[in-house]
């Protein structure tokens, strides 16, 4: 019986997990994209994003880029945005070490875009 509910169980969670992650990747991939940091530098902890998402607001974010390559979902972006690099893990102007600009396309096949040190 135990095992029964458990499989059940599991089966439910993979069907939900299954229709969140296909409404989430549909979404990205049509109007606005995550993005994808890849620190070929080796010396980013952390990096700013700042342009505008996919409802046409301007937004900010600070995150952590813990490794080389950090996937950072849950935020939708488009069109140009404005990416700084820091030697920290803070976002601290005091550990500046460089800027770029990305071009986040409004629609693609894939749902991330990546940007590179």
């Amino acid at each position: 019986m135990r095992k029964k509910l458990a499989t059940t169980v599991g089966a439910a969670a993979l069907a939900f997990a299954a229709v969140l992650g296909s409404a989430g990747q549909s979404f990205a991939g049509s109007n606005g994209q995550q993005i994808h940091f890849h620190d070929t530098s080796t010396v980013v902890y952390s990096i700013r994003i700042q342009g505008y998402n996919q409802s046409g607001q301007s937004v900010s974010g600070c995150f952590v880029t813990p490794s080389r390559d950090t996937w950072i979902g849950g935020w939708w972006w488009k069109g140009e945005v404005s990416v700084t690099f820091y030697r920290n893990n803070s976002c601290s102007f005091a550990t500046y070490y460089d800027d770029a600009i990305a071009w986040v396309p409004g629609e693609q096949s894939g749902d991330w875009t990546t940007v590179y040190s």
